[in-house]
């Protein structure tokens, strides 16, 4: 038999926390997490379990003490604590899996080769994990309460399965083909986990171009009217100048200038808050402009922006949609229902400032603006997906709240065209 050496032992696990981080990593965004927090808990995580199986070896205290420190590290991740636990379940019946097909194998005579030989099939699984092509707005993705529960269910029914296997007296190898079928069915949960993003991004795709044909159906619809007013006009010029010229003849300067004035404003289409030539951005603003009108009391506009810009549409939808609707329900709640957008482009910097009234502000971390809504799990990953195009163009995002009012300021590198 081959010396039990601790030390040894904890340099494997070592390296075994190491692999679940990997895998958490894939999971999680990194954006927000607290490194030397993270850290300290994976060096607490290590020292606990491999005191643990020191002692009691793969027992019921090591994988108790094991799922709550999986369960612990999870929740460093700036996450959704569905997500969290789901991560946690299938990791932990992975590894659960791991340790009792080597105990079956190998006995408790090897305690010495169990960690090594755990931390082994833990490389392989995070391994084949990494490897599946998850789409990059993996990380952002949230399911509702049904596909969660699908997700939670297998992981779950594993850790039980695996559980009973491991206090019943069953025959060895009928143990080990449970303990590896358990083990192959959560490494298949990644490839329903990816299934399920494909589905997801899908639809979220489908919702945004629904949205853009709404926003070109009414850009349509407000230059038909623009259109119509300008043909009206048209259709009467000639007694407009006859008029025009009976003023002027009379020296009646102010009465010519309400003339004037009047024409103007019958020109002017009172559902076109914006027009700067860009079509995307025209069309997507006076729809949202249009919808904030309906319900706020007072809307402010300042646009300056080129004709063309090097953004592509679904980005904008994205960026603007999202942060226009969550101003604009924040801004109902109040009382002042202000809403004021400013957007411009200068040196080949996009600049985006939001300003409404906000009634009160989500408690988050520092960087990290929790959603105040209740539906968390779509609003919520509204503002992942908009971090998501702020970086994706190099720049930056910042909430600032004072006095009432939320600020949202956006900076991000677009090229003229």
């Amino acid at each position: 038999m081959v010396p039990y050496s601790p030390v040894i032992v904890l340099i494997v696990n070592v390296l075994r926390v190491l692999l679940l981080k990997k895998a958490m990593d894939v999971f999680f965004s990194a954006d927000e997490i607290e490194e030397k927090s993270l850290k300290a808990g994976l060096g607490i995580y290590c020292l606990l379990t491999t005191t643990v199986y020191s002692i009691f070896g793969v027992s019921a205290p090591y994988e108790i003490c094991n799922c709550l420190g999986v369960i612990g590290l999870t929740c460093f991740y700036q996450e959704l604590w569905k997500k969290r636990l789901w991560v946690s379940l299938v990791l932990f019946s992975l590894d659960m899996a791991n340790s009792l097909i080597v105990l079956f194998v190998f006995g408790d005579a090897a305690k010495f080769q169990q960690p090594a030989i755990q931390a082994l099939l833990m490389l392989i699984c995070t391994t084949v994990i990494s490897h599946i092509s998850y789409p990059p707005e993996a990380k952002e993705a949230a399911f509702d309460r049904k596909q969660t529960l699908l997700l939670l269910v297998i992981p779950a029914m594993s850790v039980i399965v695996l559980s009973v296997l491991m206090l019943e007296d069953l025959p060895k190898m009928f143990a080990i083909l449970i303990s590896g079928c358990m083990l192959i069915i959560n490494i298949s949960v990644f490839y329903l986990y990816n299934i399920m993003i494909e589905n997801y991004i899908n639809l979220r795709e489908n919702d945004i171009y629904k949205q853009q044909t709404y926003a070109y159906q009414n850009q349509l619809e407000v230059i038909m009217e623009s259109g119509n007013r300008v043909r009206a006009l048209r259709h009467d010029m000639q007694n407009h100048m006859l008029a025009l010229q009976a003023l002027i003849q009379r020296k009646e300067t102010e009465e010519t200038k309400q003339y004037l004035d009047s024409m103007k404003n019958f020109m002017t289409n009172p559902e076109e808050y914006v027009k700067t030539g860009n079509d995307m951005v025209d069309s997507l603003l006076n729809y949202k402009i249009q919808k904030a009108n309906e319900v706020l009391n007072v809307v402010e506009t300042k646009i300056s922006i080129p004709e063309q810009l090097h953004l592509r549409s679904f980005d904008l939808n994205v960026l603007l949609g999202n942060l226009l609707d969550n101003a604009t329900d924040a801004a109902l709640q109040t009382e002042d229902k202000k809403l004021k957008i400013t957007l411009k482009l200068d040196k080949g910097i996009l600049f985006l400032n939001i300003c409404n009234s906000c009634q009160r502000i989500a408690d988050g971390r520092k960087g990290f603006l929790e959603t105040t809504k209740e539906d968390k799990v779509n609003h919520g990953t509204g503002l992942k997906n908009v971090r998501r195009i702020v970086k994706k163009y190099h720049g930056d995002m910042v909430f600032l709240y004072e006095n009432d009012s939320m600020e949202t300021d956006v900076m991000m590198y677009i090229k003229e065209m």
